[in-house]
């Protein structure tokens, strides 16, 4: 692939938004007046690991959105981890059926059928389309060519976990670019107005992802499989000295676990403040264009995180702080300031986006439109394949999870057959094991479970 190497020194944005933005193609004349009624676009907000309680200290999200849409409070990642949590975003399938089961070879990039994905679905009714931003965690050199569906294509290279937010490799549409100096965020909001914007020029409804790799983790040097806290850029640093993080009951661990989650803590809500600018910014983008009415805007996080909790910093394990996840949605038939508390799912959010744009799925949708009357009375969670590091312990095993809406977790060790039951309404921490004290509940619900584990088109 060609390379273009982009400065050695720091680069103003301004000057990095006219490289990037040459490729973004205008299709015809217009602006502000040019927009006219017509099918619905969808701008969605993706972050990286973020918490459902980080989203109260983003005053511009929660004013523009929150206020302005649909808050839901239990909204889950059928798989809690990068990659199987994305491709569920594009395709409305769980990984069962998509097959993206981890991060790393076979079952990460290499294993993601992007030609039949909502991008494709939509891309070929008219609609631009765009990712800008983390897709799926690119190893070796996945991710250079753009793939089927997309009109516009600015993701990472080489991110297989952590990403140094002012050191790194794009793809801008099939060029592999290095770029050094630049904050990777405000590169992708650049990109991300100026699509906003041809698009409006263009009189065309649009699809576009932008996928911060924020508040995730970062490199440490030398060594890219360590966990630094997350990057933020110079004027955010500091900014939330002092504050700490919101431990509960489920918390393990003595000071020194205590200080290393505040530190995490504060450097995350740092990185969230470039997030909260970037979402006033394309809101102030899509009102300029007049776009803001006939747009859904979407804000969710691909997994939560752990800091400590049940003695677990990480993702990807059955526990609520790693399932439960931030999703806001404002656009039409989103009641403004409106809270759902029913049982909500990633694969939901693609169900919706062709259930608005009236587009038939190149697959059988797994979830259900959030436009819909249907409310969830059980929810299947999973994680199929364990991790190789076995220093992880039963938290690098598989399992299977059933949510109800009356209240109940229900999961089970896959590997050895440890079962755990909650009564959320009363243990919202997840801290009372009732699987021996409750046996016909947990018999009950493991019965559920077995039934529903593999379900497909789509699932309860």
């Amino acid at each position: 692939m060609p390379t273009a190497k982009i400065g050695r020194a720091v680069i103003g944005i301004a000057v990095l938004a006219a490289v990037l933005s040459a490729a973004l193609p205008v299709d015809g004349p217009g602006g502000a007046s040019a927009a006219t009624p017509g099918p619905p676009s969808f701008l969605q907000v993706l972050t990286d690991d973020q918490t459902v309680d980080s989203l109260a200290t983003m005053p511009k999200t929660r004013r523009l959105l929150v206020r302005r849409g649909t808050r839901f409070t239990d909204h889950n990642a059928v798989q809690p981890l990068c990659c199987p949590s994305r491709a569920s975003f594009l395709t409305g399938l769980y990984p069962h059926n998509h097959g993206v089961l981890g991060n790393r070879f076979p079952y990460g990039f290499a294993a993601m059928d992007f030609s039949r994905t909502i991008y494709t679905a939509l891309d070929g009714t008219g609609y631009r389309t765009g990712w800008i931003g983390k897709v799926l965690n690119a190893e070796g050199g996945a991710g250079v060519a753009p793939e089927p569906g997309f009109d516009e294509w600015l993701v990472p290279l080489h991110a297989e976990e952590g990403s140094d937010m002012f050191d790194y490799a794009l793809s801008d549409n099939g060029v592999a670019r290095e770029l050094e100096g630049s904050w990777q965020n405000a590169v992708y909001a650049d990109r991300a107005r100026s699509f906003l914007a041809a698009a409006a020029d263009a009189g065309q409804p649009f699809l576009l992802t932008l996928a911060v790799h924020s508040p995730h983790w970062s490199p440490c040097p030398d060594d890219i499989r360590s966990r630094c806290p997350p990057q933020s850029p110079p004027r955010d640093r500091g900014s939330f000295a002092g504050t700490g993080y919101p431990f509960g009951p489920d918390f393990e661990g003595g000071p020194a676990a205590r200080r290393t989650a505040n530190r995490y803590w504060r450097r995350e809500l740092e990185a969230l403040r470039s997030v909260d600018r970037i979402v006033g910014s394309l809101v102030a983008e899509l009102r300029r264009a007049g776009r803001l009415d006939d747009t859904y805007v979407i804000f969710q996080s691909d997994n939560g995180m752990l800091h400590g909790e049940h003695g677990v910093f990480d993702k990807n394990v059955p526990w609520d702080r790693s399932v439960r996840v931030p999703l806001v949605i404002r656009g039409p038939g989103f009641g403004r300031g409106a809270v759902r508390r029913d049982l909500t799912a990633n694969v939901d959010v693609p169900a919706t986006i062709l259930d608005a744009a009236g587009v038939t799925p190149t697959l059988p949708p797994d979830g259900h439109s959030l436009l819909g009357p249907h409310r969830r009375q059980v929810l299947l969670l999973e994680r199929l394949v364990g991790s190789p590091r076995a220093s992880a312990g039963p938290a690098a095993h598989p399992w299977l999870q059933l949510k109800t809406a009356t209240g109940w977790a229900y999961w089970r060790d896959t590997v050895t057959g440890r079962e755990h039951l909650y009564d959320r309404a009363r243990d919202p921490y997840e801290t009372r094991n009732l699987a021996r004290r409750r046996p016909a509940v947990a018999a009950r619900l493991e019965r559920r479970l077995d039934r529903i584990a593999g379900c497909a088109a789509p699932c309860p």
